[in-house]
């Protein structure tokens, strides 16, 4: 098998578990899950699946050399993710934390054929769904990991996919921990990060939709058009069925949607989860984190923390 990622090129697979794990039914049915949240019909900017994050994911530990057991949590990291995925939290969770999935996460590889090829394998299912196990898969912000480095990346792709390849170039391992080799692309890379929070992830139009959508799949709960077994499957099948029931305000409201601007105003004020990140350089041979190099970015990121804790009026 192989495979070719826009961003780390063309690597073959020749290890059968992550052979079978690739074309498993919960991996392949990420394919029909949005990154962002809403399907991009319903969504202001242009996006990417959970399958191409998580196959991203998978070949960045690869390239960095992790173990064939951590690059298996890599590639399994998002297969708990629901239909919509982070919309979920404001639905079920804590919009201001996004740890539903995680949660979920040993509970619906068990529920799922990971199992099964896990155990043909003779692999610890419950070792893979530890991510605490797995340091350059999964690390408490603000330290880089590679579930975190991925996303970005592959966001900075959508228009500079030549810059994505050059930030990848520019990462190492130093005592299990993914940092910079300098600190001009750290930081290139760090206000990237910090742009995104600021602008897409906790802005106006991503807090808006993500609102409305988490509305409409409640009272599409409430009202029974939905079960919560259905937020398992795609993003698709889960539209198809608000549409097939023909509930007027459902329809209204997601037709809104479809707008890229957002018209409508709710008079909240809307917490999101805030990301950050202050990564790791390394320096004449040691590892400094980027806020002791650079006061500037200290700074910026204190602001920007303070700003996000008052969310936002949507």
């Amino acid at each position: 098998m192989y495979i070719s990622d826009k961003i780390y090129g063309q690597w073959e697979i020749s290890e059968p578990v992550l052979r079978d794990l690739i074309n498993s039914h919960a991996m392949q049915r990420l394919k029909g899950i949005a990154q962002f949240g809403p399907p991009e019909e319903f969504y202001h900017k242009k996006g990417f699946s959970r399958y191409e994050h998580s196959i991203g994911v998978f070949l960045l530990l690869r390239k960095l050399g992790a173990t064939l057991e951590e690059q298996v949590a890599g590639l399994l990291h998002d297969a708990s993710h629901t239909a919509f995925s982070h919309v979920i939290d404001t639905v079920l969770g804590d919009p201001s934390i996004e740890d539903f999935q995680d949660k979920k996460h040993l509970e619906r590889l068990l529920k799922s054929d990971i199992k099964q090829i896990l155990e043909k394998y003779e692999i610890d299912i419950y070792r893979i769904a530890d991510f605490e196990k797995f340091g350059l898969l999964e690390r408490n912000a603000p330290d880089l990991c590679a579930d975190r480095i991925d996303y970005t990346l592959r966001e900075i792709a959508l228009s500079d996919v030549d810059l994505a390849k050059k930030l990848v170039d520019a990462l190492c391992i130093f005592h299990e921990l993914i940092i910079f080799k300098n600190v001009v692309s750290a930081k290139q890379f760090a206000m990237i990060y910090l742009k995104l929070n600021k602008e897409h992830w906790t802005g106006f139009e991503a807090v808006s939709r993500y609102y409305q959508l988490a509305g409409i799949l409640k009272k599409a709960l409430q009202k029974d058009i939905i079960k919560k077994d259905d937020l398992w499957k795609t993003d698709a099948e889960v539209i198809n069925k608000l549409i097939a029931c023909n509930e007027s305000e459902l329809m209204d409201k997601l037709n809104l949607m479809k707008e890229k601007t957002t018209s409508i105003r709710f008079g909240i004020s809307h917490r999101k989860k805030f990301r950050y990140i202050d990564p790791h350089i390394l320096v004449d041979g040691s590892c400094l984190p980027l806020t002791q190099l650079d006061t500037e970015y200290g700074s910026m990121l204190k602001d920007e923390k303070k700003l996000s804790a008052e969310g936002i009026t949507i």
